[in-house]
């Protein structure tokens, strides 16, 4: 898998510069950048927001260090837990292909007052690596109930 348009011609999709010492320091177990994929929500509510089916392509980036789980959708983080906090195991990660990664979770799961499925789906030649990676810290291997009813091919 090549990495996207944006990242190579303007590192749309890297990790933050000033963060990645840190993830250094942290251990990195694995990174990949430049990726390209889609955040998917589906019948998503919360304070002020209501969204029945949305779809989203981007360039991002995804690391699992020794410390924390981190997602960044263009430069907007989108994930930032540790993996020993117990709602790591509210993470459901799949693998339809050797070049797919699918993380999906339930949002009431992570922020009160809301609900609804969120997924990503990643287009990495690190698939397998990152779904070790994800089982190893406690998360679910499967889809979030719903998320596979609506699923890319």
């Amino acid at each position: 898998m090549g990495k996207t348009i944006l990242y190579r011609l303007f590192g749309i999709g890297s990790v933050p510069k000033k963060l990645l010492p840190i993830l250094e320091k942290e251990g990195i177990v694995a990174l990949d950048e430049g990726i390209s994929g889609w955040f998917i929500t589906r019948n998503v509510k919360g304070p002020g927001k209501r969204c029945l089916q949305r779809w989203e392509g981007f360039s991002g980036c995804l690391v699992i260090t020794k410390e924390r789980v981190l997602c960044y959708t263009y430069w907007k983080r989108q994930i930032n837990i540790a993996v020993h906090d117990p709602k790591i195991s509210g993470l459901y990660v799949d693998v339809p292909n050797e070049q797919k990664l699918h993380i999906s979770f339930e949002a009431s799961h992570y922020r009160k007052g809301w609900e609804g499925i969120i997924e990503f789906q990643f287009n990495t030649e690190k698939a397998l690596l990152f779904r070790d990676a994800f089982l190893s810290i406690g998360a679910q291997s499967s889809t979030a109930p719903d998320a596979q009813k609506h699923a890319l091919p």
